[in-house]
């Protein structure tokens, strides 16, 4: 009998050890959790669980030949083959910014006339951006330690947990079908502040939801509810074929086309008129279309300000985001195929796609496979990199970060570029470890997209706020967070609107 007891207490060991060494493996070579503790903490754990297995284990030859087998898929996991180097997680994923607000800085000289003639110093008169930063608290747009949920471990767990458990309180809405230019529809769902009604002192918030989304994500919902129970009104667009929106044709959504928001800005401006304040905000693929649109419409675009959350400005870098590939990818790849290009639209998409588009929308493994075979062949793109170009509001950068020559000496673009007509402030808040959506996709370490960079293009509008955790549209907040719902984004953006209105009641903007 005591010879069982033995037999079990070294399998629970050795069960126990390989635990601990799999457990700090992760911790030592996967990019998030890298990116959370730095590469020690991973390490260190990983050394002292391999030695303690060995010693908890040498009588046993079969498992130290297991244990080698863990130190042998840890070696491969850390050798990177191209570089023949050692790295920790993947490393174009690894980054030195800091967290924080990247804004353009006024300088205080007011030689106008100079700079009406030359156009590139134009961003140099905008004082209008550090008004709004001076009237947005700090507090409101940092996602420190003390507000932080602390026992989320990484990007994935602050993504995922909030989707599930997040439960935000009910909203009204009331919807309005608005015709597009091709004669479609999209939706727009408004909802009233349930005490008071539509108050014209207040900005108007157009929302722009994410993928397979509508007035049902949860995100959404949360900022509908508290903005309304603030005396908001919010208007989210439906994108056309989403929520039981019929599509007479063929134009279903895509992710490149920016018309249907400019035509819910549009509508907006004409209901309320020209003094009503109406801010953009975009979630996800929202957040994406949101800065686009802003970029490729200039000064037509109406809107007064606009914050992009959780999106990208060059969805290219996405093609090469392995780890969000291995994870999310095949789930959120899964949702869309079934209930968009084989479930509402199936009869369409089969007739058009080619069969072996087709075949191999139906095996693709991840967004990108499946925006290859679907998304950018259906709607007549050449290929996956075209329609991400098209999608992306840095689109038309070249695509390769060591490339200078399209800066003159005074480091603008030689050509005009769809991010320098940015004509109203528009934040971009993305978090580093961000694991659906890389922060490549919105700045990088060095060159023309390090965020100090970016915010110089155009007129200086464009202000990038980062911060170090948070997910994908998560932010959590709290011990129980799910008490506290998107209380952190939605506080975000009101607090922006605000700060926004301030400022522009103190001076209006240069157009």
């Amino acid at each position: 009998n005591n010879k069982n007891g033995t037999t079990t207490t070294t399998t629970t060991t050795f069960l126990i050890s390989i635990l601990s060494m799999v457990g700090s493996l992760v911790l030592m070579t996967d990019t998030l959790y890298v990116l959370a503790n730095g590469i020690m903490y991973g390490s260190v754990m990983f050394v002292v669980s391999v030695v303690l297995s060995i010693r908890a284990n040498s009588q046993c030859p079969p498992k130290l030949v297991v244990i080698s087998l863990v130190v042998l898929l840890a070696s491969h996991l850390l050798y990177d083959y191209d570089t023949h180097s050692i790295t920790f997680g993947d490393p174009p994923e690894q980054t030195t910014l800091e967290e924080g607000l990247y804004y353009h800085h006024h300088h205080h000289h007011h030689n106008s006339d100079n700079e009406n003639n030359n156009n590139n110093s134009n961003n140099s008169n905008n004082s209008y951006i550090p008004s709004i930063v001076q009237h947005w608290p700090e507090s409101d747009r940092t996602y420190h330690k003390e507000v932080a949920t602390s026992w989320m471990p990484s990007g994935d767990t602050r993504t995922g947990l909030p989707f599930v458990f997040n439960r935000p309180g009910d909203v009204e809405f009331h919807r309005v079908f608005l015709a597009t230019e091709d004669d479609e529809y999209v939706g727009l769902d408004i909802a009233f502040p349930p005490s008071s009604g539509y108050n014209s002192s207040k900005p108007i918030y157009m929302i722009l939801h994410g993928l397979n989304g509508g007035t049902k994500e949860k995100y959404v919902k949360d900022f509908a509810h508290r903005s309304t129970a603030e005396g908001y009104t919010v208007v989210v667009m439906i994108a056309r074929g989403l929520m039981d929106l019929p599509i007479r044709g063929w134009n279903l959504f895509h992710g490149a086309r920016t018309s249907d928001a400019h035509a819910a800005a549009v509508a907006l401006r004409q209901a309320f008129g020209r003094d009503q304040l109406i801010i953009g905000v975009g979630y996800s693929m929202g957040a994406i279309v949101l800065s686009n649109y802003v970029a490729s419409y200039g000064i037509e675009c109406p809107l007064d300000a606009a914050m992009a959350i959780s999106g990208g400005l060059d969805l290219r870098y996405q093609m090469d985001y392995t780890r969000g590939k291995r994870l999310w990818s095949p789930f959120l790849t899964i949702i869309a195929r079934e209930k968009f290009f084989l479930g509402k639209w199936g009869h369409r998409v089969k007739e058009r796609l080619s069969e072996s588009n087709f075949r191999n929308m139906i095996r693709a493994k991840d967004n990108i496979e499946l925006d290859s075979a679907a998304a950018a062949a259906y709607s007549g793109f050449d290929d996956v990199h075209h329609y991400y170009q098209s999608a992306s509001a840095l689109g038309d950068i070249p695509h390769n970060k060591d490339d200078d020559s399209i800066l003159d000496d005074s480091g603008h673009f030689l050509t005009p570029k769809k991010i320098d007509n940015v004509s109203i402030p528009l934040v971009v808040l993305h978090s580093l470890d961000d694991p659906i959506i890389t922060w490549r996709a919105t700045c990088a370490n060095q060159g023309l997209m390090h965020p100090s960079n970016l915010v110089q293009t155009g007129k200086g509008n464009l202000m990038i706020l980062l911060t170090k955790s948070g997910g994908h549209v998560g932010w959590p907040i709290g011990f129980w967070f799910s008490h506290h719902g998107g209380k952190w984004m939605s506080n975000a953006v009101m607090s922006f609107g605000t700060a926004v209105q301030e400022a522009k009641q103190l001076q209006q903007p240069q157009q």
